[in-house]
């Protein structure tokens, strides 16, 4: 699997002496007769900036299109079912490999807290000054007022982070 390659414009800092920054090279590299030299700005071969070009029976074939960024991260987001699961939902349509894969998307359970939750969460955050940061002598106190209310410390900590710019 051989590639060729083309080198394009120049990258050199013409003006590095002067302590400034200053491309002026020509704009695609020209091969001179006395060999890596250009023979357009006299600079070497390296300076110029290498593009790879393989030919298209080298290039593998992607296994699906990808159109866009937010394409590519939604199907790499996406789980694939288990085999069993598939043959027993086979209701003898046709359907395209995105639209298995985008109908098995698991999204993250939100979390949800009870009024009394919230208002217990919010009085404590208030206490605290809205910070957890440099709490390590009172953590203990913390483990147990999230045990009190029957919420994580993570989930506390969470939420204090999320809702301390509405109330503080």
């Amino acid at each position: 699997m051989q590639s060729s390659c083309v080198y394009r414009e120049c990258m050199r800092n013409h003006a590095a002496k002067l302590g400034s920054y200053a491309i002026d090279g020509c704009r695609e590299y020209s091969q001179s007769l006395t060999g890596d030299l250009c023979a357009a700005c006299g600079c070497h071969r390296s300076y110029h900036r290498r593009i790879d070009v393989k030919s298209s029976s080298q290039i593998p074939h992607a296994r699906f299109p990808f159109t866009s960024l937010r394409r590519v991260k939604q199907l790499a987001r996406l789980k694939w079912k288990p085999a069993e699961e598939e043959e027993e939902e086979d209701t003898g349509e046709e359907t395209s490999t995105d639209e298995k894969m985008l109908t098995t998307v698991k999204r993250r359970r939100k979390s949800k807290f009870t009024a009394e939750q919230r208002e217990a969460m919010r009085d404590y955050a208030a206490k605290l000054g809205w910070t957890l940061k440099d709490k390590r002598a009172i953590r203990e106190e913390i483990r147990v007022f999230c045990e009190g209310i029957g919420v994580s410390r993570y989930l506390f900590k969470t939420w204090v982070n999320n809702n301390k710019k509405f109330y503080h």
